[in-house]
């Protein structure tokens, strides 16, 4: 998550928090170690917003520290355990990047169901942004509002944004030049994960001293 994206989901929480309970439940968590040491902002920025009586649940498919619950959200009862713990608010972040058509489609329906009514959905995805080489990618870069209306139509959009950095993929190899010749090496081999060559083709392309940048979108369930 970048830190400025994570500023973003920050301003939203502190304008809906409330005094009383409130459950909350963040999917794709992954561990403690990478929301405290490496990228100490995500626990910083939004995290310690909540307390105790917040209920807050980290949500993965790995057993790690820092992850509350394990589960397979294919499973109609594990969906209906997190139904049934009536969450007001719903973190979804840099999620959708990794799934293709069919399961992005299914995520979505899957966080409408186990989310109460009126409840929040924050939501982030990276948009100009190189591919994460773990876990494999499915390459989907979409603005905020083409992600409202294709799996969230039914929400009521209260914000969105692309938040923005002030760095770039080429800045990155200014200070790392040993990547450029990985680079120009990777493009001298299409055959080899070639969907990924495809990607990067297309981003050094048109995206190359672009500032990194996220889709963040502030949704409500009507």
């Amino acid at each position: 998550m970048l830190v400025e994206e994570s500023l973003w989901l920050a301003e939203k929480v502190k304008k809906i928090l409330p005094q009383e309970p409130f459950p909350v439940l963040n999917i794709g968590s992954s561990t403690k170690t990478l929301r405290t040491v490496r990228q100490p902002h995500i626990q910083k920025n939004i995290f310690d917003l909540f307390d105790e009586n917040k209920d807050v649940v980290h949500f993965d498919m790995k057993k790690e520290e820092g992850v509350d619950i394990i589960g397979d959200i294919n499973d109609p009862n594990f969906v209906s355990l997190l139904k049934n713990k009536k969450f007001k608010l719903i973190f979804c972040n840099n999620i959708l990047m990794y799934l293709e058509d069919d399961k992005r489609a299914h995520l979505a329906k899957i966080i409408l169901d186990i989310l109460e009514d009126k409840g929040y959905i924050l939501l982030s995805n990276s948009y100009i942004y190189p591919p994460s080489p773990d876990p494999v990618e499915a390459y989907y870069r979409e603005r905020p509002e083409i992600i409202h209306s294709t799996l969230f139509p039914e929400c009521k959009m209260i914000d969105n944004k692309i938040v923005e950095t002030n760095y770039s993929f080429s800045s990155h190899l200014k200070r790392n030049p040993i990547l450029i010749f990985i680079k120009i090496l990777s493009l001298l081999m299409p055959f080899r994960k070639h969907r990924e060559w495809k990607f990067m083709l297309n981003y050094y392309l048109n995206s190359f001293n672009k500032n990194y940048s996220a889709s963040c979108l502030f949704l409500q369930k009507k």
